[in-house]
């Protein structure tokens, strides 16, 4: 199960697949910017996630809105 963490506190959790927790943070951030070196992709222990792409610009994570996480 994957869970987003937003970085306003708000937990969402219980998405079956990466897929479809990035669809629910689609629906408030359209112009949203997930993945990096690292991430859930590449085997990682999470994903960052920004509003927009030109937030994610030489971000190491400061300005991502939330992050995606597998729990067990």
């Amino acid at each position: 199960m994957i869970q987003i963490s937003y970085t306003d506190g708000t937990i969402d959790g219980g998405y079956e697949t990466t897929e479809a927790a990035l669809a629910a943070i689609e629906a408030n951030y359209p112009d949203y910017c997930a993945g990096h070196d690292g991430d859930l992709a590449d085997g990682g222990r999470r994903t960052l996630v920004w509003a927009c792409e030109a937030d994610s610009e030489n971000d190491d994570g400061v300005r991502a809105i939330a992050s995606l996480e597998v729990q067990s």
